[in-house]
Order: structure tokens, then C-alpha cells, then sequence
């Protein structure tokens, strides 16, 4: 219990982004939109983390290659091992978040 507290804390003030933030009304982040597309997802269970991090490892710049979405991505566990459509997920939502600019 105390670490929840403390994460709490440490958020104080902060802005905070959920999965359910993501979107704008009803149309999906383009993140979002490419789990769907590229089927990053089976069960589901692990879906939201996945993709709040893939956010950040967009938003970061880590999808250079494969490997660096890989290695940034690695913290997430996915039972299912949907991991090669996840990584195009990211790969796809990269593309579409770096032409809209």
C-alpha cells in the first residue's frame, strides 16, 4: 500500500495521461488504432500498459529500429506473445504520429 501512496505522490501536480485519455471523443489514438490494425493484441489483459507505453516510446524517439522499440517495450509482459504485432503497432503509429506533424 505504501508504494501506491508514494507513486501518488509523486504525481501530485503532475499531468496524467490513462488509456482512456488517449483518445479524442471518438477517434482513436493513432496508437490505439494501430494495435487494432496490426492485431497487437489477443486477451487483452496487457493491452493498455502496451500501449501507454508505446506512446512514450514514440514520444521519446526510440523507434529507430526493431531492436530499440524492442528494448524500450521490454518491461511490458505479454502472455499471449503478441509481441511481433505489437512492435508493428508501434512501428505503424510512429509513421502516422511522425507524418502528421
Amino acid at each position: 500500500m505504501l508504494s501506491c501512496l508514494t507513486l501518488a505522490l509523486t504525481a501530485q501536480s503532475r499531468e496524467i495521461t490513462t488509456i482512456e485519455g488517449l483518445a479524442n471523443g471518438n477517434e482513436l489514438h493513432p496508437v490505439q488504432a494501430a494495435f487494432i490494425g496490426c492485431d497487437g493484441f489477443q486477451c487483452g489483459y496487457c493491452t493498455p500498459g502496451q500501449i501507454m507505453s508505446a506512446v512514450g516510446c514514440i514520444n521519446e524517439g526510440h523507434t529507430g529500429s526493431e531492436n530499440e522499440i524492442r528494448e524500450f517495450m521490454s518491461g511490458n509482459l505479454c502472455r499471449c506473445g503478441a509481441y511481433p504485432n505489437i512492435v508493428e503497432a508501434v512501428k505503424t503509429a510512429a509513421t502516422q504520429i511522425k507524418a502528421a506533424k
